[in-house]
């Protein structure tokens, strides 16, 4: 809040100057938050010279009469006030000094609060006097300057003493109170730098190597003074004031060299405190200076023939504070908690990378060689630190190592499509919050997360943007805006495999947004790869597409099971399943074969990469209710594939619709079946239950399905003889029923009744039907009548043996029912023997005058008395159990 106010009141102030209000904003905020950090440092130092005294003991009070009572079972509830010992106590340690923490409220609380204790602590009137001398003194040059009232020498001069003085006496007043001495020398150490900036920069009253000389002797001077007198105050208002004489004093003549050097030199003393002190507030006011008005500089100024001059001052500034990061790290304490800077860590190869992206990108895979440099430049930071240091700074190497291997994997999406600073955003976004994660720092967390979740959106944005692509010069997948989009997923990966993971101070909303995150990057990932296909036009190798990438998940997959990675990744399991069935869809829409050219590696490679999966799941007992609907899932899958695939192989060789293109339909569901019924491998005794109900009991219904429809053929198979149960439609009608019984005895089958009678009657009707058409095939083979309905049926002859036919089937039930004392059965045989009665007056009756009908009506009679003599009536239930033994 109050470096909102600064801004706006300075914004405000330079334009009623008649100068520019987003410069003055930015000074005003700066010099706000530069405040801040000031008070906090102090509060900090305060802390430390005044520990909190020890706890007080508990006064000591008489000791009030105990009366006995005897004991209880059940424990007393503690009381609020601590009981009396029985024993002198045992003096403890006295603790360390309660670690400083900041004051609760809102943000407009602490804004006023922090205004409050400026105003009222320490000794304000020096600094707000300090503040406005140096700024008078800015104004006066300038005034000067403008109207001519004094020789430039005289005005420089005058600054010149005036810093002296300030200087003498602060250094007299080092030990007053206030730090009224301290801030003096600041403010003189201020002004020395304006007056030798500005007589080189804006009069040119001295030569370049002067002036820098000078420089250097102030800024060696200001380290000396700050360290010496242990004095981070210093140190921090004479940085502040060394940064803002340039921009105070500026004529907007673009002499950015003079800028930069000026800067460099301010840098290298703070490099050079960074040696004997670890003073954060130091480094971040110079690093937030440089870095700040060197971009904004670039955004306004920088050209393109600027790039020689600028890109020394660039790496200059990298390793500055690179070197900044590694002094902080190796001087801190091993056991303090924010011993890796990581402002300073990841700021400075963020702002870097990015400025050196607007400098580059005119040149030809300029932006992936900056990062491929930068790449080999951390990796070899980390090498020497690792040689230097061990596992002392194991912190700090493993960040450094993880830049480097980021900036390598950067290098290949800048080399191939150019810049893309949302992927930039995610992968630094990873390193944040693994740094905060081992820091203990939640808000870093959320912040490395919404770094995240920008960098998603802005690459979603340009990503799905209607402008069409560009492919003249680009590869399906090895695109940048494709290579982009693996970046950035990976990156969400990898914070969601970060937050799954248990970690102190986890909060309860970090594991519902690593779901989230997991979903979110497969979703965008998947988008993007449909999309690649169809802007490059690849439609015609969409099922490979498909497959290889269900074979990458079941690969990591298994991989990651195997190793007990990550819990969350089972959930790819699905996805991988609808690859693969959007893969057989687009083979059984296009009618192809899959042994054409290579694909067949592909689709056993997906099929044994995904059963790999499961087996390594089930190993770890993930994902355990899913894994039976994958093994269901698996199998009708293989069984759609594979029946395409021999109805495509036969076809070849016989004509299509013929007796041996209908017989060749249901094999892969008669082995399947077979297999599930007989079969002793992994995974049927696992999933026995599951693969039977779901897959077993359906592919029966899908056989009898077939054999219901086979019934249409006439059962040739030319140039064979047609044989009766030798046929082929016969012999796999005959082995769907042999596994049909085997399924109907099945222990998990029997446990339904509704499964077993559907199975009954199903097996029982098809059986009626299937001997019906065994008649009229042969009526059709060896009698020569044309295979057409209802001619066929219509003849005498063929009446006649359906006639016969069903009073033997008739025959067989009753009197197998009168032997097991089956009284329902009976009925049904029965019932069938009635319905060849009807249709011996019903439609051989009609035929009069043929022999066929005196056959027919002579040897259903006779078989009908003989039926009557074996088997009769079984009696009741009740009257088989009241029969004596």
């Amino acid at each position: 809040m109050l470096v909102i106010f600064s801004f706006i009141a300075a914004a405000l102030l330079m334009g009623a100057l008649d100068e520019s209000p987003l410069l003055g904003g930015v000074i005003g905020a700066l010099l706000a938050w530069v405040y801040g950090l000031s008070q906090r440092v102090q509060q900090l130092e305060q802390a430390q010279r005044h520990p909190a005294p020890p706890p007080q003991p508990v006064s000591e009070r008489p000791p009030t009469p105990i009366v006995a009572s005897p004991p209880k079972p059940t424990p007393q509830p503690a009381t609020l006030e601590p009981s009396r010992p029985l024993v002198p106590p045992v003096a403890a340690p006295v603790p360390a000094a309660p670690a400083y923490r900041p004051p609760e409220g809102n943000a407009l609380d602490k804004a006023f609060a922090s205004a409050w204790s400026w105003l009222t602590g320490g000794n304000p009137f020096v600094r707000v006097g300090i503040i406005l001398l140096f700024i008078g003194v800015v104004f006066l040059m300038r005034y000067s300057l403008e109207q001519g009232l004094l020789p430039v020498e005289l005005r420089l001069l005058g600054a010149a003493t005036g810093a002296f003085v300030l200087l003498g006496y602060g250094w007299k007043l080092r030990n007053r109170s206030g730090a009224y001495g301290l801030i003096l020398q600041a403010g003189g150490i201020g002004l020395l730098y304006l007056t030798v900036f500005a007589a080189f920069s804006l009069y040119q009253l001295v030569p370049a190597l002067l002036a820098f000389a000078v420089l250097l002797l102030i800024v060696v001077a200001a380290t000396v003074l700050a360290v010496k007198q242990d004095s981070l105050p210093l140190a921090a208002f004479a940085a502040t004031g060394g940064f803002l004489a340039p921009l105070l004093t500026s004529t907007g003549s673009n002499n950015y060299i003079g800028l930069f050097s000026f800067y460099a030199l301010l840098n290298a003393g703070i490099v050079a405190v960074a040696w004997f002190k670890t003073w954060r507030l130091l480094n971040l006011l110079g690093f937030v200076f440089t870095f700040v008005i060197a971009s904004l500089w670039g955004w306004f100024s920088y050209q393109p023939e600027n790039f020689a001059t600028t890109e020394p001052f660039l790496i200059l500034f990298f390793l500055f504070y690179l070197a900044i990061a590694v002094l902080f790290a190796t001087r801190t304490p091993v056991n303090f908690k924010d011993k890796v800077d990581s402002t300073l860590v990841f700021g400075t190869p963020i702002l870097g990378f990015l400025m050196q992206t607007s400098l580059v990108r005119e040149f030809e895979y300029g932006i992936a060689l900056s990062a491929a440099g930068m790449g080999l430049f951390y990796l070899a930071v980390c090498a020497g630190l690792w040689r230097r240091f061990g596992k002392q700074q194991q912190l700090l190497m493993e960040t450094f190592l993880a830049l480097g291997v980021v900036f390598l994997t950067l290098a290949i999406p800048f080399a191939v499509d150019g810049i893309k600073t949302a992927t930039a955003w995610a992968v630094e976004g990873v390193g944040i919050l693994w740094v905060s994660i081992r820091q203990q720092q939640p808000w870093r967390r959320v912040f490395a997360v919404l770094l995240q979740l920008a960098s998603l959106i802005a690459l979603l944005l340009e990503v799905l943007s209607f402008t069409p692509p560009d492919l003249s010069d680009s590869r399906a997948f090895l695109n940048g805006e494709f290579l982009s989009v693996v970046l950035v997923s990976a990156a969400l990966l990898i914070i969601s495999r970060l937050l799954s993971d248990d970690f102190d101070d986890k909060r309860d909303f970090e594991q519902p947004v690593a779901t989230v995150l997991f979903f979110a990057a497969w979703l965008f990932l998947s988008l993007l790869f449909e999309k690649q296909i169809g802007d490059f036009r690849l439609h015609q190798h969409i099922t490979a597409l498909h497959l290889g990438y269900a074979t990458v998940i079941g690969i990591g997959l298994s991989i990651l099971a195997r190793f007990k990675l990550w819990s969350l990744s089972p959930y790819l399991l699905p996805m991988a399943l609808l690859l693969v069935g959007l893969a057989i869809l687009n083979v059984l829409g296009d009618n192809v074969s899959i042994t054409v050219g290579w694909e067949w590696l592909a689709w056993a490679a997906a099929f044994i990469s995904l059963y790999l999966a499961a087996f390594r799941l089930q190993q770890r007992g993930w994902f355990t209710s899913w894994l039976h609907f994958t093994h269901v899932a698996l199998l009708w899958l293989g069984f759609a594939l594979l029946s395409h695939e021999l109805s495509m192989q036969v076809q070849t060789l016989v004509a299509v619709g013929s007796t041996w293109d209908i017989a060749s339909l249901p094999l892969i569901g008669v082995v399947m079946l077979g297999w599930l019924l007989r079969g002793t491998r992994w995974p049927l005794p696992d999933y026995a239950a599951s693969l039977l109900h779901f897959v077993a009991f359906p592919m029966a219904g899908i056989l009898g399905l077939w054999v219901l429809i086979s019934l249409h053929n006439n059962g040739a198979t030319p140039p064979t003889t047609w044989i009766p149960l030798l046929n082929p439609l016969d012999v796999v009608t005959l082995v769907i029923a042999y596994l049909g019984w085997q399924l109907y005895q099945h222990p998990e089958i029997t446990h339904s009744p509704a499964n077993t009678q559907l199975l009954r009657y199903t097996g029982v009707g098809l059986a009626f039907l299937w001997a019906n058409t065994l008649i009229l095939r042969a009526q059709h083979h060896w009698n020569g009548l044309a295979w057409a309905f209802p001619d066929l049926l219509l003849q005498p002859s063929t009446q006649t043996l359906l006639a016969i036919a069903w009073t033997l089937g008739g025959m067989a039930l009753t009197w197998q029912a009168n032997r097991l004392g089956k009284r329902k059965l009976w009925v049904f045989g029965a019932v069938l023997l009635g319905a060849v009665v009807l249709k011996l007056f019903v439609v051989d009756f009609a035929a009069s005058g043929t022999v066929a009908r005196i056959v027919s009506f002579l040897s259903v009679g006779v078989l009908l008395l003989f039926i009557g003599y074996l088997a009769p009536l079984p009696p009741a239930e009740q009257a088989i159990d009241k029969r004596p033994d």
